[in-house]
């Protein structure tokens, strides 16, 4: 694991901007809805993985943080269909920090019906992330074992490239790349049963459910862009219990329901 500080001009605030839409193209390769609905899911509802996040099931939030529910966030890397596989490394940043979480040098066995393979079956490419509160801050854990001190519980993903030291390269939050290029989609779970071809769902199968994985609403199959093709497979990650941080226009409406339930209560009173 590493932790570095990047030279990122934009600090992570409280609030996230607006996530950008994207359009998820099908250029020839195993694309998101083959992976995702012809390789991923064994059983349950498919996923509109194409066209415009818009639209689709895709969102393109640029923030999460831990779930509410006690357990540690995790994340396992699924696939990579790029020229530069086997280099490519990924972890969280808040702000000018970041963690690596893994890089993708490991050999595995997931293979989608087009013949594209990805690390899975190693389980060092498995990361858990604890963050634990001391002194207003939060100190961030892999694994078990402390990495960094985030300023806050909120953090992004990046896509990095061992070859430059693994420094993020891409981010989650799409005003930190070139030209402000959305990089990042992420899909969320609908409790369908899933086949992540590791050692976690060794023997899943349609027929064989009790061994696969339930991929929750607090679940996200994530995918970054290297280049230009639009086809967000070239680093793909299951990440579990995580939460997308609110959208500015999300909290603005919320701020205008709880003031206008404030002023309805205060003409009660009146």
């Amino acid at each position: 694991m590493k932790y570095t500080t990047a030279l990122v001009a934009v600090a992570l605030s409280t609030v996230t901007l607006s996530a950008q839409a994207a359009f998820i193209q099908d250029r020839g390769e195993a694309n998101l809805d083959e992976i995702i609905n012809g390789t991923l899911i064994q059983s349950g509802t498919s996923v509109d993985a194409l066209g415009d996040t818009a639209t689709n099931d895709a969102i393109t939030s640029g923030y999460f943080f831990n779930s509410q529910d006690g357990r540690d966030s995790a994340a396992t890397f699924l696939i990579e269909i790029t020229a530069g596989q086997n280099n490519q490394t990924f972890g969280i940043f808040n702000g000018e920090d970041y963690v690596e979480l893994f890089d993708t040098g490991s050999s595995g066995v997931f293979e989608t019906d087009g013949g594209f393979q990805g690390a899975v079956i190693d389980a060092g490419i498995r990361a858990k992330v604890d963050f634990e509160v001391s002194g207003g801050l939060y100190e961030v854990y892999v694994n078990n074992s402390f990495e960094a001190t985030f300023k806050s519980n909120q953090f992004g993903f990046y896509l990095g490239q061992s070859g430059d030291g693994g420094v993020p390269r891409y981010y989650s939050d799409a005003s930190l790349n070139d030209n402000q290029t959305e990089r990042f989609v992420a899909f969320q779970g609908k409790n369908q049963y899933i086949n992540l071809g590791s050692k976690q769902t060794n023997g899943c199968s349609s027929d064989a459910l009790s061994n696969c994985l339930i991929w929750g609403g607090d679940d996200y199959v994530v995918g970054f862009e290297d280049g230009s093709d639009n086809d967000f497979n070239d680093l793909m990650v299951y990440v579990e219990d995580v939460t997308p941080v609110p959208e500015p226009g999300t909290l603005a409406l919320l701020g205008l329901g709880l003031a206008g339930l404030g002023a309805a209560r205060r003409r009660q009173k009146a």
